[in-house]
């Protein structure tokens, strides 16, 4: 997996590196398809994005399944994929793999599931819908210059991860019209569709602006850069609100 650099030596070819590594990830979701059962087979393709998200992601990001909770005392529908924020942010319970995410460290949400298609689309913009209607807090902290004012909230990507497409070709016309299907709150801006390529709805676009990205061999390398630079334009999470959990627990406390 090596090209020739400018001076001649042998170099580094990330698109061979990728288009590798989609190979494994396919060939991973193709054997836990075998498994007949849909829970089973679920699972595990969780299991393997989770893994290869958390081996390129920044530290300062975490993947993981879980729930996400608010101060008011609300929760989203359980999600395959929470990237969140681990450098400021807490996680409120663990029990096993299923973590409890404070809302306000929520960067993206993601479904996943084996085929790209019209119900599967719909149910991951369910997913997402569930985790934007949420509460989020913000508040001023501390840094070495002062006191840095309340972060205004950010957008939360929401996506799908798929193993491949029920569609030929893949982001023809009834994808776009599965996606013009999706309310506001169950937008999806990205996703992957492994040996088919990458979908990205540019942020305050429309569906007829949906670019896609990569194919057979560049679709994981083209998601994770497009991940990479929406998380990017989004910077840090904001200061949690604490008191205002405090608040709520306070006044539902058990008599």
């Amino acid at each position: 997996m090596t090209a020739e650099s400018a001076d001649g030596e042998a170099g580094f070819d990330l698109g061979q590196v990728f288009a590798a590594q989609e190979k494994v990830l396919w060939n991973e979701l193709t054997v836990g398809k075998q498994a007949g059962q849909p829970s089973v087979q679920g699972g595990g393709a969780e299991d393997r994005w989770l893994a290869m998200l958390g081996s390129h992601l920044p530290k300062r990001y975490e993947a993981t399944r879980g729930i996400v909770v608010d101060s008011k005392g609300h929760r989203s529908e359980q999600i395959d994929v929470v990237l969140h924020d681990r450098q400021y942010s807490p996680l409120w319970w663990e029990y096993g793999d299923h973590r409890y995410v404070p809302a306000e460290s929520v960067y993206a949400v993601f479904e996943v599931k084996q085929d790209l298609n019209r119900e599967h689309i719909l149910y991951a913009a369910g997913k997402v819908a569930s985790v934007r209607a949420l509460d989020r807090t913000s508040a001023p902290f501390g840094w070495a210059m002062g006191t840095m004012k309340a972060m205004p909230t950010v957008p939360l990507l929401g996506g799908l991860l798929a193993g491949r497409s029920s569609w030929v070709p893949p982001f023809g016309n009834p994808f776009r019209e599965a996606m013009r299907d999706c309310d506001d709150a169950g937008r999806l801006d990205l996703g992957c569709v492994l040996g088919a390529g990458t979908f990205e709805l540019p942020h305050e676009k429309t569906v007829d602006d949906v670019v896609i990205k990569g194919g057979d061999g560049t679709a994981l390398v083209s998601f994770l850069l497009t991940l990479l630079h929406r998380l990017q334009g989004l910077g840090s999470a904001p200061a949690i609100k604490f008191d205002e959990y405090e608040r709520w627990i306070a006044t539902h406390l058990p008599e």
